[in-house]
This record gives structure tokens, C-alpha cells and sequence, in this order.
């Protein structure tokens, strides 16, 4: 939220290369989370796919 804040100060200022550098690192961040995001589904489908496989293989 504090990066927002500066966000809307700097071109106010006219500090222009100020509000991009944030704005990067914003979009980096938001990166970072999808990814973290991707690999946390993928965890949870490889659970449900081993559970579903060990169900329906047969015991001896």
C-alpha cells in the first residue's frame, strides 16, 4: 500500500524515473506472486492426482 502512496507522489513532484522504478518493481512483485501462485495449484493438482491414483489402484 505505501508504494501506491508513493506512486501518486512522485509524478506530483515531478519525479518522473522515481514513479517507473516504482512501477517496475510493482509489476516484478506481481510476477512473483503469480508464479508462487502457479506452483501452489500445481502442488495441490499433483496431491489430488497421487491421492486419486493410490484409491483406484488395486490392493493385493
Amino acid at each position: 500500500m505505501e508504494e501506491l502512496l508513493e506512486l501518486k507522489d512522485r509524478p506530483l513532484q515531478g519525479d518522473i524515473p522515481g514513479a517507473l522504478i516504482i512501477v517496475e518493481d510493482l509489476e516484478e512483485m506481481s510476477r512473483d506472486d503469480k508464479t508462487n501462485n502457479i506452483r501452489n495449484h500445481a502442488k495441490v493438482l499433483l496431491l489430488h492426482l497421487i491421492k486419486q491414483r493410490v484409491s483406484t489402484t488395486p490392493r493385493p
